[in-house]
């Protein structure tokens, strides 16, 4: 007796979290749309997850970044008049650039007069990986790569966890939708590379609506 399967209803399924989703941000209903938004990062399967990790989301956010120390220098070159006829090329110093992915930051603790000075029993300190002097994190000047918009991380931080009391109200619902909406425009840009796929290998076919495979014929 034959039997057929039925693939799940992607197309179905992702509109129905998406709706719920967003529907439930405008009701300010904050764990349906947090449960919502779980659940259609789940619809494409395991291949196009957005993960949720603030560590993950952090460490992606601090690729490309630099920290310039205050002590040592390298050598680059530098392009002037680049693509003219006139277009020369020197080295320069410029200030060791390190990697902030690279960096770990660490505390010392003041001196008393310091301490009293500023109000704050330590400071806070990085290593440079070249000279191996240390650099006070205030003083370091920070070089933050240029991301062109629209940028998808594929990664979003944790959700936002919200404390009792009024005055945390506001703050959380603040972090809450610029979470939640990040996190969407990531499930998008998912769908996007999803559908892509999809159309590569099936002759630039877009997703049917209802999905069905050729099921248990014996």
């Amino acid at each position: 007796m034959g039997k057929s399967g039925y693939l799940p209803n992607v197309s179905a399924n992702f509109g129905f979290f998406k709706s719920l989703a967003v529907n439930n941000l405008q009701r300010k209903d904050w764990n349906g749309a947090a449960a919502a938004l779980n659940s259609l990062n789940g619809c494409l399967g395991e291949d196009y997850l957005v993960t949720i990790s603030t560590k993950e989301y952090d460490k992606k956010m601090k690729e490309d970044d630099v920290y310039c120390c205050n002590h040592c220098t390298m050598t680059i070159d530098k392009i002037s008049n680049e693509g003219q006829e006139d277009e020369t090329t020197k080295q320069i110093e410029v200030p060791t650039e390190i990697p902030v992915n690279e960096i770990r930051v660490y505390d010392l603790i003041n001196q008393i007069i310091v301490g009293i000075l500023s109000g704050s029993q330590t400071t806070k300190f990085w290593q440079c990986n070249k000279c191996g002097k240390e650099n006070e994190m205030s003083k370091t000047r920070k070089i933050v790569a240029e991301r062109v918009n629209p940028f998808f991380a594929r990664v979003v931080p944790n959700c936002p966890i919200r404390e009792s009391g009024l005055a945390n109200r506001d703050t959380f619902e603040r972090e809450f939708l610029k979470w939640a909406y990040s996190f969407l425009e990531e499930i998008n840009y998912a769908e996007f590379l999803y559908r892509t796929e999809w159309k590569s290998q099936n002759d630039g076919d877009d997703m049917p609506d209802t999905f069905k495979d050729k099921g248990d014929l014996t």
